[in-house]
């Protein structure tokens, strides 16, 4: 088994130079996506796929939309700094993601699902804002319709909420209404926010803030502590994030 201790830090450094090759050739882009893709697939594969009784696809959504959405950021900006510190987050998740894996299923170290849980709860909020960004700046590049990208916001957000049940142990169908009715309220919201005439860097923190706001109320519900007391902080934290972000972005 030591081969899988080295899954990890393997798989973070090969993404991480494929990031470079598609940096100096943006030819070989999809090219670079396509092996980065099987490489983490594979490493979630060896790391967990041998425990039958854990249905192991779910486990790679998070480094899979975190590194297809960061990559198809840095493709639309042009600060180089901010690019290469991209691809240094999205190794470093990758690396950090599949470590606390290999623990969990490996050494069955139950502390390390407290690790993922909250792992997965600030990647998926880097997410959405990575992806969210990469969609409300198409119509600026293409011939992009809002038909097209709030579909594919609310594939993101269900996938981004299924993430957490091999984690947490959840079964779909005890949770399904209570998912598709957050996914529902975030893609009216992200139809909403796509008409508002702001960058479209406000645009994705707006919709993450909230994101994360419904995350944190599927959090409480899937641990029985949905309560006004639990609810009330990250509540209050997220309004004051909008309220700020709206009164200070430059409108037009």
């Amino acid at each position: 088994m030591k081969f899988q201790r080295l899954i990890p830090l393997s798989v973070a450094v090969l993404v991480w130079i494929l990031s470079q090759v598609f940096l100096i050739e943006p030819k070989f882009f999809y090219a670079a996506l396509a092996i980065g893709a099987v490489a983490i697939i594979l490493g979630v594969k060896f790391i967990v796929g041998r425990e039958k009784a854990v249905a192991w696809l779910p486990l790679i959504i998070a480094p899979l939309l975190f590194s297809v959405s960061f990559s198809a950021y840095a493709a639309i900006i042009v600060n180089r700094l901010l690019i290469q510190f991209i691809f240094l987050l999205v190794a470093w998740f990758n690396f950090v993601y599949l470590k606390n894996l290999y623990y969990y299923f490996i050494h069955n170290n139950a502390e390390r699902a407290a690790r993922l849980d909250n792992l997965l709860a600030a990647g998926g909020f880097l997410t959405m804002f990575a992806a969210t960004a990469v969609l409300f700046a198409l119509p600026a590049f293409l011939n992009w319709s809002l038909l097209v990208t709030l579909p594919m916001i609310a594939v993101l957000s269900g996938l981004t909420f299924v993430q957490f049940l091999p984690i947490k142990k959840i079964a779909w169908s005890a949770t399904a209404a209570a998912l598709l009715l957050n996914v529902l309220i975030l893609t009216e919201l992200a139809g909403a926010f796509s008409l508002w005439p702001l960058n479209f860097n406000v645009l994705a923190l707006l919709f993450a803030i909230v994101y994360y706001l419904s995350l944190s109320v599927m959090r409480l519900y899937w641990s029985d502590n949905l309560r006004r007391r639990a609810l009330k902080l990250p509540l209050i934290l997220s309004i004051i994030a909008v309220l700020l972000l709206i009164l200070t972005a430059r409108w037009f």
